[in-house]
């Protein structure tokens, strides 16, 4: 009797740990679509805002616009992952759910830092990317500086100094699931940029982009 209690306990305690993982796939997908569809909009409103010409300038603070309240520095587009996406002037955990946020530093500078959650919309997919793939980070005067990724790396959560250090000229970086450790790539400017009085080259990326909903 006593062994047959103990294997309804262990079918209860199974058929439990089986719903709260159901529940919690099901919060993440959701929770993923929302970001999403945030920062889809979002990027629509930089979009809007970028001049019709590339405007020169790459000293400075980076020009900041406002859309729905959120400060926006340019976008950031990962051709290979498939995605463009606008980048907040500031981080912080709440303005992460939507849209990914300048960590530090400045893309003139050449020590641009950009976090994002682990959305699949966001930044979930990094640790896909390989060295040699593309990034493209445009400011808000329509300027496109090209980076090819050099080296990808797994830090600890807390790794901060870690995370600043060396000469990197952008790093992209999110949380792995559990929040344990930071996928975190490297990139090297390729030394193009978009030349000045042109299109700039993200508003042709926006128009072909999934992320610009119609």
């Amino acid at each position: 009797m006593r062994r047959q209690l103990t294997g309804y306990t262990y079918i209860l305690i199974g058929t439990a740990l089986i719903f709260i993982a159901a529940f919690l796939i099901k919060h993440n997908l959701e929770e993923s679509a929302a970001a999403g569809s945030a920062s889809d909009k979002m990027l629509e409103g930089v979009i809007e805002q970028m001049p019709g010409v590339v405007l020169e300038n790459l000293s400075g603070d980076m020009p900041v616009v406002d859309v729905d309240g959120h400060s926006f520095v340019g976008t950031v587009e990962i051709p290979s992952l498939g995605l463009l996406l606008p980048v907040q002037s500031s981080w912080s955990q709440e303005d992460a759910k939507y849209a990914v946020c300048r960590y530090k530093g400045s893309m003139y500078d050449n020590d641009l830092i950009i976090a994002g959650h682990n959305y699949s919309e966001h930044f979930g997919n990094l640790n896909r990317l390989n060295s040699g793939d593309e990034v493209i980070v445009t400011d808000m005067n329509g300027m496109s500086v090209y980076y090819e990724v050099t080296n990808m790396e797994t830090l600890g959560a807390y790794d901060v100094e870690e995370m600043e250090a060396g000469e990197w000229d952008l790093t992209l970086f999110t949380c792995t699931l559990g929040g344990a450790n930071r996928v975190t790539v490297r990139c090297e400017s390729t030394g193009k940029y978009s030349e000045t009085g042109t299109a700039p080259d993200v508003i042709k990326a926006a128009e072909e982009s999934k992320h610009i909903r119609r």
